[in-house]
Parts: structure tokens; C-alpha cells; sequence
């Protein structure tokens, strides 16, 4: 965060959430930041587009330098939250 209160950190644009969509049929994404989408936005577009899709995103992950670049099988649980959105959650990659 800056000293206007904008935060920094690096998220998806959202022609490549679409690439990943329509010609990868990527069904979840996982970052290491506080977002999908790119710090300082304030309209969340790929949020929108990739949770819209029936997708799921799962953020502030640890360890990913750790997770090979293929091979690995990852396993996602996260109680529901009546009238949340989102919550923590246990992660785990296996390889």
C-alpha cells in the first residue's frame, strides 16, 4: 500500500482470464496476493469475469516456488459461510 492507500501487487488481466476461459479451459486460478485482479483496481474485472464463469480463484496462497510447474494434483476445501463469498481456506498440492 502506498501512501495514498493504493495497493501494489501483480493479478490477471483480463484478456488473459478470457485466453484461459475460451482456449485453455482453465477452470481455477491461484495467486500468491490479495487478488486475481491487480491491485490498485476498483472495478475487479477479472473477479466479474472468472467467478462469473463458474470458475474459482483462490487467493494469498504460500509456497508456490515449492509446486512443480506441472504434475501436481491440488486439493482445495473451504467451509461455506452462509451469505459469504468467500472464506479461508486448507490448500495442498500433492506431487
Amino acid at each position: 500500500e502506498d501512501s495514498k492507500g493504493v495497493l501494489h501487487f501483480p493479478g490477471f488481466h483480463e484478456d488473459t482470464a478470457k485466453f484461459l476461459i475460451n482456449e485453455r479451459s482453465v477452470y481455477g486460478l491461484g495467486v500468491d496476493t490479495l487478488s486475481i485482479d491487480y491491485g490498485p483496481t476498483k472495478d475487479f474485472p477479472v473477479h466479474y469475469l472468472w467467478l462469473g464463469s463458474g470458475r474459482y480463484g483462490i487467493e494469498n496462497l504460500t509456497n508456490l516456488d515449492q509446486v512443480p510447474l506441472a504434475g501436481a494434483t491440488i486439493i482445495a476445501g473451504a467451509p461455506k459461510f452462509k451469505g459469504g463469498t468467500g472464506g479461508p481456506g486448507r490448500v495442498l498440492a500433492v506431487y
